[in-house]
């Protein structure tokens, strides 16, 4: 697994769970964060914030694993994500029209903020 840190995960009172990943992610790790995506939403979290702010590189398994959590929330539920990103992962995500199917944000004040 090329991440720096697993994912920490951290529960806001108002029923939003914040999932932090640092490193790379890849093909390596990106089943293991797609696990932890789904874990979150079947754990009670009525809105999911992948705070992606530290991750140095995002590969192609990063954006399915991404695609996996919004669908995964909106089947069970209208749970969205929001997603915080880092230079790198914007490009991705704008680069694969990803940005227009998930919330991006700038900071996770931001994407706390708009998750309420």
């Amino acid at each position: 697994m090329t991440l720096s840190n697993d994912a920490v995960k951290s529960t806001a009172d108002d029923g939003t769970t914040v999932l932090r990943i640092a490193g790379e992610v890849d093909m390596s790790n990106s089943d293991s964060l797609r696990k932890q995506f789904v874990d979150a939403l079947d754990g009670g979290a009525r809105t999911l914030v992948l705070d992606l702010s530290e991750v140095t590189f995002f590969a192609s398994s990063g954006i399915a694993a991404l695609a996996h959590a919004r669908e995964y929330g909106k089947q069970s539920g209208d749970r969205p994500v929001h997603v915080v990103a880092s230079r790198s992962v914007r490009r991705s995500l704008e680069a694969t029209a990803m940005d227009r199917l998930l919330p991006l944000h700038a900071t996770l004040d931001e994407a706390l903020a708009a998750a309420r």
